[in-house]
């Protein structure tokens, strides 16, 4: 039922603008204003507030300002919502639709100065329905020109994003270019021939760049991994494109490097990469893997060529300090470990019995993971007849809130169901044979190897290996060595859970 509207009403005016709208004079912040505050005027309304969402889009309802004036709404702040026109509330139908009812339910009315209209009446109600479709037609069209427009830009040698280090985007009101950068340009024609020199290391280079007084257009020091984008960008050589993977063309803009130079730097950066490679740094058994108790945290590995020592060190720290543990002490340790957790024989039999008595019922399935997902498709049904319900006005919004929030409720249980049924049945018969040997060969395996070899079988079975006071107390086992790991110790079927293994201590 609408509300009385002639006079004495407070009003509030939401004004919006897109990115892609800021130059429409009639979309302009200060013109909607306007229109609605001579509006109100002539209504004889009182504006008491006024909400302006700038470079907003209206596809979606998570703008700022709107959800600010959706709130007082809810607090009965006004009467009247009044717009320049329809499409700067929503542009998506569902939000326009949601909102509105919403509104009505409040005693809130929504008024537009371009597009009068009752929506009480049933022709009034048809009109904004077909200015809302045309509105979503618009928005979505635009997207779909935007594209293209880029699209076309490219084709013709253009640029239709930031223009990287050394170039400059310009413009005018007709047309927009990119220009060498007058001070950057020149000097990274100079990095392109010093680089393919192969004298200098990108980290040397950056370096040497910011000792000269070179920033990025924030007046940022260059970074090594700048440069090294600088030094791969094809941009550089007069190419163009749209999206990455696309077949350069030629472009418009200047070239700073050719063809020949950006060949050998690219065979430079590949040695750098090699010889990286070749020096790399010892990569210990525990790497990405220790979490300190002591300090509840994850451990970094840090070694010292001229101290010669090597540490796993907490990223957290405890009283102001972090915790350091030796390499080598853990790192010997995990002999111990790997032997405290080898498969007794008897119980690898045992367990092979099981795990083909398991497969063999899977196989036949109970219709579980069939069931779980026949509901998500019948919520699905249901949640669109909520919807076709609330924009007919046969159901209240709240309503609709209520049972859509019992909807998602059902369909993340459902989701999570399916997820742990499907990763379940995805556990091949085989891995857990390779596991199963492993398992019981793991304290040969582990003492006849070599560093990268157990390292290897580290990232294998563990999924993080936790130290107290330099000890290795325990550990948390990959899948399937923990259900392997479960079973054995008796407490569930290993094919139901995924345990943190016992203690080593």
């Amino acid at each position: 039922m609408q509300k009385d509207t002639k006079s004495n009403l407070k009003c509030c005016i939401y004004a919006r603008v897109s990115t892609e709208e800021q130059a429409e004079r009639d979309l302009s912040i200060p013109f909607q204003l306007e229109r609605c505050r001579y509006h109100a005027q002539g209504k004889g309304w009182e504006v008491v507030k006024e909400f302006i969402d700038a470079g907003e889009s209206a596809r979606t309802d998570k703008r700022p300002e709107f959800q600010k004036m959706v709130t007082a709404a809810r607090s009965k702040e006004f009467d009247i919502i009044l717009v320049h026109k329809f499409d700067r509330f929503a542009r998506n139908d569902y939000d326009f639709v949601i909102y509105e009812k919403e509104l009505e339910d409040l005693g809130v009315i929504l008024e537009s100065v371009s597009e009068p209209g009752d929506a009480s009446t049933p022709a009034g109600y048809i009109g904004r329905r077909m200015m809302q479709i045309i509105s979503t037609w618009y928005s979505k069209n635009l997207a779909v020109e935007a594209k293209k427009g880029m699209k076309q830009k490219v084709e013709n040698g253009g640029w239709p994003k930031l223009a990287p280090p050394g170039y400059l985007n310009k413009h005018d009101k007709n047309s927009a270019w990119i220009e060498v950068d007058p001070e950057l340009g020149p000097f990274i024609s100079t990095a392109f021939k010093e680089m393919a020199t192969g004298r200098w290391t990108l980290k040397e280079w950056a370096d040497h760049a910011y000792s000269l007084g070179h920033r990025s257009r924030k007046g940022y020091p260059l970074a090594v991994s700048v440069w090294g984008a600088i030094f791969h960008n094809r941009f550089y050589l007069g190419e163009t494109w749209l999206r990455k993977g696309d077949v350069p063309t030629k472009g418009t803009h200047e070239p700073l490097t050719d063809e020949s130079i950006f060949t050998k730097v690219q065979q430079v950066l590949r040695e750098h990469d090699k010889h990286k490679q070749r020096t790399q740094r010892h990569k210990y058994l525990l790497q990405g893997l220790l979490y300190s108790s002591d300090a509840d945290s994850p451990c970094w590995v840090e070694t010292h060529p001229k101290k010669k020592i090597s540490y796993y060190r907490s990223k957290a720290k405890v009283d102001g300090k972090q915790i350091f543990y030796n390499t080598k002490d853990l790192d010997a340790q995990m002999c111990r470990v790997a032997r405290d957790i080898t498969l007794p024989k008897e119980k690898r039999i045992e367990l092979e019995r099981e795990l083909d008595r398991w497969f063999e019922k899977e196989a036949n399935g109970d219709g579980e993971l069939d069931q779980a997902q026949e509901r998500l498709t019948k919520l699905e049904r249901v949640e669109k007849n909520l919807q076709r319900l609330a924009i007919e006005e046969e159901i209240s919004i709240e309503d609709f809130k209520e049972h859509r929030a019992r909807i998602e409720a059902e369909r993340k249980n459902l989701k999570d169901l399916v997820e742990m049924i499907s990763s379940r049945r995805s556990l091949v018969k085989g891995d857990f044979e390779i596991a199963l040997q492993i398992s019981s060969e793991l304290d040969n395996l582990f003492n006849e190897g070599d560093n990268d070899e157990r390292r290897l079988l580290c990232e294998t079975i563990f999924k993080r290996v936790y130290v107290r006071n330099g000890k290795i107390t325990n550990a948390e086992l990959n899948s399937p060595f923990a259900l392997i790991a479960s079973r054995v110790e008796g407490s569930e079927s290993f094919l139901t859970r995924q345990p943190v293994f016992g203690a080593f201590v």
